[in-house]
């Protein structure tokens, strides 16, 4: 009885890695997309980064934010 409940668990486990496995492949291939999307001036010398929105706006921010932005939001 207790080696069913353990194999019970080891399988439930191992689909629970498997799908974080596949979740996070999905979001690495978002990030990429999202990366291709971001463009950079060079403002008093510094790196600023900048996306184009759907209605014609910019929005600026760190690199990380914006891709954050274009993934929350379905841009990519």
């Amino acid at each position: 009885m207790r080696n069913d409940i353990d194999r019970q668990l080891d399988a439930r486990q191992g689909r629970r890695m498997a799908a974080e496995g596949r979740m996070l492949d999905r979001l690495d291939i978002l990030e990429r997309r999202a990366e291709a999307l971001i463009g950079e001036l060079v403002r008093a010398g510094k790196p600023a980064f900048y996306i184009n929105l759907r209605n014609g706006k910019t929005r600026e921010g760190s690199r990380a934010d914006l891709i954050g932005f274009l993934v929350r939001n379905r841009y990519v």
